[in-house]
């Protein structure tokens, strides 16, 4: 089984906000990117302004933190994930607005809304994840009213390229951990999955670099997708810290986007 659908092992990845934490610090740290992901991705949404809205794998719900300002007050918004952790993180980072938020312990395979419950529903980087994506797509359709919106983002296969096959040429790490591809659902195959479900379907791509200049950030996102022992760390410490040296940083590409589906009346 992939590692990104692996449910087992994704209950161990996102019991609390730790490894996400470590790969979104590593993006905010060190993009080239003047115009945060969040902002770019809020930007696409086109929803009404009494809307009701659904988020399948809120996290820790950075999405909405990072743009208190710019949500209407008429929005009614459900953020759920399957990890009790991440609601839990993502209701205590909330819990101070006076915005209209909901917070529940949801499987996007099995929804449990009426039929045409949602103006629009968000799948931020999380469809690569679920067992069966069929399932999961016929489901929000189904809650997503006549005309509603599917907002799902994901990355390319390049995503972090340079970066992921580092453990691979050093010959250290679980290697079905640091060689994860995201085969399911993905900026290149996106468009006929959702097309088989969903009426006009769009994607819009944001590539970037990262220019990481520290070894202890590029260490702790490989950790927080794969097992290193303590002396594989040091390895890769001491690996990242020659290619700093000698390129002056250690550059990454990045490639991510956001799939925007209507669905029929």
């Amino acid at each position: 089984m992939d590692t990104l659908s692996d449910q087992e092992y994704l209950q161990r990845q996102y019991r609390d906000s730790s490894n996400l934490s470590a790969r979104a610090g590593l993006h905010t740290r060190f993009s080239t990117e003047e115009y945060p992901w969040f902002h770019w991705v809020f930007d696409h949404f086109d929803i009404p302004e009494n809307g009701n809205v659904l988020e399948l794998g809120c996290g820790t719900g950075l999405l909405w933190r990072q743009n208190l300002g710019r949500i209407p007050h008429g929005w009614r918004i459900t953020l759920s994930d399957a990890s009790q952790g991440m609601v839990h993180e993502a209701e205590q980072g909330l819990l101070h607005t006076d915005l209209k938020f909901t917070f529940e312990v949801v499987d996007a395979q099995l929804l449990p809304y009426r039929k045409h419950s949602f103006d629009a529903v968000i799948a931020n980087h999380m469809l690569y994840h679920v067992p069966d994506l069929a399932r999961t797509l016929s489901e929000i359709r189904r809650v997503l009213q006549p005309e509603g919106r599917l907002y799902a983002t994901t990355v390319g296969l390049c995503h972090m390229a340079e970066l992921r096959k580092v453990p691979r040429k050093l010959g250290i790490g679980t290697s079905d951990r640091s060689d994860q591809t995201v085969a399911q659902f993905n900026l290149d195959n996106g468009t006929g999955e959702l097309a088989q479900w969903f009426a006009e379907v769009e994607v819009e791509r944001r590539k970037g670099v990262l220019v990481v200049t520290e070894a202890a950030p590029l260490v702790e996102y490989v950790m927080s997708y794969t097992d290193l022992s303590d002396e594989e760390a040091v390895e890769l410490h001491a690996y990242f810290d020659r290619e700093i040296q000698l390129q002056g940083a250690f550059r990454i590409t990045t490639e991510s986007g956001i799939f925007k589906a209507i669905n029929e009346s």
